[in-house]
């Protein structure tokens, strides 16, 4: 069967397109094209854009997927996810729906933007000390240790993969990138989020007016889990992403 929609799939801030295998796994349906693309300066993209902005960082992605005319199903986890929802607004038309892993439409609050600025900092003086601390946080308190082995290998990776030039342009484009809350209020496609209760990188209460503005916003809340649900709650991820790819 030929496929009749393209499925893709950014991953986060110092990950690797791998980071979708399980997940894919899970999908069983042959209308579905799949696309894995790498975030400058991740993956199999090294390079990264001169200019240091969402739309630069989305052209960038673009390149990396067929060129047909398929409507697309864009998911973003973390980074991932701010740069889908500015990449959806380049190309609404295209858009059959867009899901928000561990992410969000909105901008940075002034309060994160200082933060990114003490990342690119920290990053610059010992990288490898930024990427393990960085990352340790990424999941709940409960899984640190029930996933110790997924968390460390996640760390190794980013300390092979990530430099600190990767580290300071990927904190610059998310403090720059647009608000994109007010066109998906007005989106005709629907928005799936999955969300962890024990996030501290998208906290969900912080979201909540977020999620209020969108009326065809699709909320999964998933109880202790942090930032990393391919990791702590795969099997639920898996289903959310089906369910995704069924509308």
């Amino acid at each position: 069967m030929n496929a009749t929609r393209r499925l893709v799939l950014i991953h986060g801030f110092t990950e690797r397109p791998s980071m979708w295998d399980d997940l894919i796994a899970g999908l069983h349906d042959e209308t579905l094209s799949i696309s894995t693309p790498s975030i400058p300066g991740h993956g199999n993209l090294p390079a990264m854009p001169s200019e240091r902005t969402a739309k630069a960082y989305c052209t960038a992605i673009i390149k990396q997927i067929p060129d047909d005319s398929l409507p697309w199903i864009v998911v973003g986890h973390s980074m991932g996810g701010y740069l889908a929802s500015s990449l959806v607004t380049m190309m609404p038309d295209r858009i059959a729906a867009l899901g928000f892993f561990h992410s969000k439409a909105g901008a940075d609050n002034a309060q994160k933007k200082e933060d990114r600025r003490r990342a690119i900092s920290a990053a610059a003086q010992n990288k490898d000390l930024y990427l393990d601390t960085m990352l340790r946080n990424t999941l709940a308190e409960k899984n640190l240790d029930l996933y110790r082995n997924e968390l460390q290998s996640m760390i190794e990776s980013a300390k092979t993969d990530i430099t600190p030039e990767c580290i300071a342009a990927s904190h610059e484009v998310m403090i720059e990138r647009p608000d994109n809350v007010d066109f998906l209020a007005t989106a005709r496609f629907p928005i799936y989020y999955f969300l962890g209760s024990d996030d501290k990188s998208i906290p969900y209460e912080q979201i909540t007016s977020e999620i209020e503005a969108i009326p065809n916003a699709i909320v999964q809340l998933e109880r202790h889990v942090g930032h990393m649900g391919h990791i702590e709650c795969r099997e639920a991820a898996a289903d959310w992403l089906v369910k995704v790819c069924s509308n």
